[in-house]
């Protein structure tokens, strides 16, 4: 049969870039500095130019990894993987200005008995939940109940960490955080980074938000009211978009809260969880993401998927902040 149209494969490379600017429309980078040289386009035009890494730093740290960027693009660049690969040619050049608060996260120490994960859920939380035990007891009621779920001993937050500086993983610490998941029903994530690699590291193992999680459960939806507004983790919605789409555009529909998500169903990052903000480096300011999150938005209350965001929230808005594992409990 003739096809009019024949499928074009994702481009690999900045090279694709056709600067139509897309990328810049949910862009946190651009939204506080208008600078179009600190945008995924300003780094594919720099690029495109002739430019080494180490010419455009100011550039590569400025990214906070949100993902929004990806599905937005026309050309179906993977921006993310593109910009981790230049930060790898910062960090391999001893330039990169993430390397020093990276190496900062040390991996955990050798547990002897590692924890039966069989057929069971695997729970990586965050700093902030590990340090609630009445919020981790909650999260891990909704994810099945003790017997059913382990909270992961080892988080991988230095792996996430050096691997969005661009600092390499050793294979034998790789494998080790690995081996503490592998047979694992599904692992469950409350930072979105490290989710995309997960992904691809155990192709068989269903990998998911803690938010996402949390909202298959009726008593969830149920207890979200119209006057909420809901805040996406918006690094593990971006990197799995395309799937989670429906689910958030159903959620929506069910419950009729607002949810931080853009015209282009992208979601709107405070990057609080990202390296150069928590290092105070790059020109982006939880602040400014919070207020243009809440631009002409007057919520009740903000039920947040992440800790992080909701510790943004609270600081800058006098309202009642839930976490999402606590409601309908």
């Amino acid at each position: 049969m003739y096809r009019l149209f024949a499928p074009v494969p994702p481009p690999a490379t900045f090279v694709a870039c056709s600067g139509c600017d897309v990328c810049a429309l949910s862009c946190p980078v651009w939204q506080q500095t208008h600078d179009l040289r600190l945008t995924p386009k300003g780094r594919a035009l720099a690029l495109q130019g002739g430019a080494a890494a180490t010419e455009i730093v100011e550039s590569l740290a400025a990214c906070v990894m949100c993902g929004s960027c990806v599905p937005a693009c026309p050309e179906q660049i993977d921006l993310v993987s593109m910009t981790l690969s230049l930060r790898a040619d910062l960090a391999a050049a001893g330039v990169s200005p993430l390397s020093p608060l990276a190496a900062s996260f040390a991996p955990p120490g050798e547990h002897s008995s590692p924890a039966n994960v069989h057929l069971k859920t695997v729970l990586l939380a965050e700093d902030r939940l590990l340090a609630s035990p009445s919020l981790l007891a909650a999260a891990t009621l909704r994810l099945g109940g003790p017997a059913h779920v382990v909270v992961a001993a080892d988080s991988g937050r230095d792996v996430s960490a050096r691997m969005e500086a661009g600092l390499t993983v050793p294979q034998a610490r790789l494998e080790r955080f690995l081996d503490g998941l592998r047979g694992a029903l599904r692992v469950v994530t409350t930072e979105g980074f490290i989710s995309r690699f997960v992904r691809k590291w155990l192709p068989g193992t269903p990998v998911r938000t803690l938010g996402e999680a949390c909202l298959a459960l009726p008593e969830t939806r149920r207890a979200l009211r119209p006057t909420d507004l809901y805040v996406v983790e918006a690094r593990g919605y971006n990197a799995d978009r395309e799937r989670l789409v429906a689910v958030y555009d159903a959620l929506r529909h069910e419950t009729g809260c607002d949810i931080s998500l853009d015209l282009q169903r992208l979601a709107i990052p405070t990057a609080a969880k990202a390296l150069n903000t928590r290092l105070g480096i790059g020109p982006v300011k939880s602040a400014e993401q919070v207020r243009w999150i809440l631009e002409g938005r007057h919520p009740r209350r903000i039920v947040v998927e992440n800790l992080e965001d909701g510790e943004a929230f609270r600081r800058e808005r006098g309202v009642e902040v839930v976490h999402v594992a606590t409601l309908g409990a």
